[in-house]
């Protein structure tokens, strides 16, 4: 990531962290160690590390309970995995959270101005005296709520997309589906809109009624109320029209048929925040400006253009000294374009970044984002920068910002057709399942020929192996897909596909060899120094670039040998027409 690391290396060493100071604990180093395992690998399992470290370092502890948070961001992978997969656009948020909280360190390491801005509006405000005093953590607090949280409302907006497409299609009888334009209702929005009273409410927001005589005219133990609030103090607009339209953006959203996931986000903070602050008897200080304040960014990441920028407001571009959370949060989310995997279906046909190279200074932030096998739309850039202008006072932060885009040839598999196809009968899978298993038998006698073979013939394999090469048979139609082939009968009047393109090879061998790591850490394998089954322990386990080439040809074998294997059974693979 060029110069990210750098960056991050920079805003730990500026950090102070006070359970470290004050309790001997390492969470600082905790937290570094587990953002740079997530920049050197950008996966799933090293996002949930960060989400795990920084959430768990400021845990809200009640006894014998689990951490809330690390469950609500579960809810969110499992979602964008499964119920993403029946929509048309959906990109990854899970990783790309982890992403935006990474970026928003940078711009605070490397520019003063952001710094100024945050530190003029927070830590010299004197109705939040409990503020953190350790040294920057006051916005590394603030920061990772409001970036690690801020798309954790997203399943409800997946779930309109969703019931949406499904619709679509069930209609779809003859020719196009009709648009039907699902709406998302509450019989009592209310329950939604309420943060659990523990103590008496007249103890929970005394500090924030002494401190703003207007919050009588809303109830502080409604989010949405809250929210309202909170942006009238910080945008200087009048509290009314806020409310009003926050109050009446649930019925706007049924009406045209769009869910906001900002907004559901920001609720669902406060909601638990509310309630698990009361619980642990903490002061409410920290709920009425911290969370708040993340909450509100939260929300404004998505409403500031949607709403704010709208009639009655009109506002302009939004100021970093106006809420400087909001305006990084805002920054940030629009900038991190890079490895969001693809879930919808039409976003798995499009071209999308996949590395990037940052660049940031007091006077210029520079990105380039890095395509693999395409480009991203001529349009791109300079719109993406109107964009960011329009909705952000960049000004005041640098001179220049300039976005730029660079592709790079890799090998890569073309787009996978998305389409329903035939799927081949359970007796044809059985006979390429015995297929599968004597040409390995073949490849082995060629390799160790003074071994005699385990398992001779189909017959005499155990019924879980004779499973898996049943499951790597039903693997075959998936793998042709991914190319843009099909399998058919095979036709000699019809032209075939008789050996699998080296590019391809390498791809899908990479993706055989990723499954297999992952299914083997599932059962409980561990890294060492040779194989030992009995233990559970190999060296195999590595990235497929770091696998000896012998190794490597083990993965490339199911692929090279789909002709074959299909030939064996009287198949072939043709292109898809």
């Amino acid at each position: 990531m060029n110069d990210m690391s750098k960056y991050v290396e920079r805003f730990f060493n500026e950090l102070e962290v006070f359970e470290d100071v004050k309790r001997g604990h390492c969470y600082k180093i905790f937290m570094r160690q587990a953002i740079f395992e997530f920049l050197k690998h950008e996966t799933k399992e090293t996002a949930f590390a960060v989400y795990r470290t920084f959430f768990d370092s400021y845990r809200i502890r009640l006894p014998g309970a689990s951490n809330p948070f690390i469950d609500l961001l579960d809810v969110l992978k499992s979602y964008e995995e499964n119920a993403a997969l029946l929509t048309d656009k959906q990109r990854d948020h899970y990783i790309h959270s982890v992403n935006v909280f990474i970026l928003g360190l940078c711009v605070h390491a490397q520019n003063t101005h952001y710094r100024a801005a945050f530190r003029k509006i927070i830590l010299g405000a004197d109705d939040y005296p409990h503020a953190y005093s350790t040294k920057n953590e006051e916005f590394f607090y603030r920061w990772g709520l409001a970036s690690l949280f801020h798309d954790v409302g997203y399943p409800v907006e997946i779930v309109g997309r969703q019931i949406n497409k499904f619709i679509d299609f069930t209609t779809a009888v003859e020719g196009e589906g009709e648009l039907v334009n699902v709406q998302l209702s509450f019989a009592n929005f209310d329950r939604l809109n309420r943060i659990s009273e523990v103590i008496p409410k007249r103890e929970f927001t005394r500090c924030y009624f002494d401190r703003y005589e207007d919050s009588v005219y809303i109830d502080t133990l409604k989010p949405v109320d809250l929210l309202a609030h909170r942006i009238h103090t910080s945008l200087d607009i009048d509290l009314k029209a806020v409310k009003y339209a926050l109050d009446d953006f649930v019925h706007v959203m049924a009406k045209l048929g769009f869910v906001d996931h900002g907004y559901y986000s920001a609720i669902i903070v406060l909601k638990w925040y509310g309630y698990l602050i009361q619980s642990a008897n903490y002061k409410p200080e920290y709920f009425f400006w911290p969370v708040l304040d993340s909450a509100s960014a939260i929300l404004l990441h998505n409403c500031y253009k949607n709403m704010m920028q709208k009639k009655p407001f009109h506002l302009g571009a939004l100021s970093p000294s106006t809420h400087p959370i909001a305006f990084l949060l805002i920054l940030c989310d629009e900038l991190q374009e890079w490895n969001r995997e693809a879930y919808g279906i039409q976003d798995k046909q499009r071209t999308l970044a996949a590395e990037a190279r940052l660049t940031i200074t007091d006077s210029r932030l520079d990105l380039t984002l890095i395509t693999h096998n395409g480009s991203l739309s001529v349009d791109f850039s300079r719109e993406k920068k109107k964009l960011l202008y329009r909705l952000l006072a960049l000004d005041e932060l640098f001179n220049t910002v300039s976005i730029h885009c660079k592709a790079l040839k890799k090998p890569t598999l073309p787009p996978k057709y998305t389409g329903i196809i035939p799927r081949p009968a359970l007796d044809d899978l059985e006979r390429l399942a015995r297929a599968i298993h004597e040409l390995y038998n073949e490849k082995q006698q060629e390799r160790y020929s003074d071994k005699p073979l385990k398992y001779p013939d189909f017959d005499t394999l155990p019924d879980a192996l004779k499973y898996s090469n049943l499951r790597q048979a039903m693997d075959i139609p998936e793998k042709l897909r991914h190319m843009g082939f099909v399998m058919g009968p095979a036709d000699p009047a019809k032209e075939s596909v008789a050996e699998i393109p080296p590019e391809y090879v390498e791809v899908l061998a990479q993706k055989e060899h990723e499954a297999w790591v992952a299914e083997r850490m599932s059962t409980g394998w561990t890294p060492g120094a040779v194989v030992d089954a009995a233990k559970k322990r190999t060296p195999y386990l590595v990235p497929y670039h770091k696998l000896p080439d012998d190794i490597k040809q083990l993965d490339r074998d199911p692929v090279q040998n789909m002709p074959v294997l299909l030939a064996r059974i009287g198949m072939a693979i043709y292109r898809k027409e």
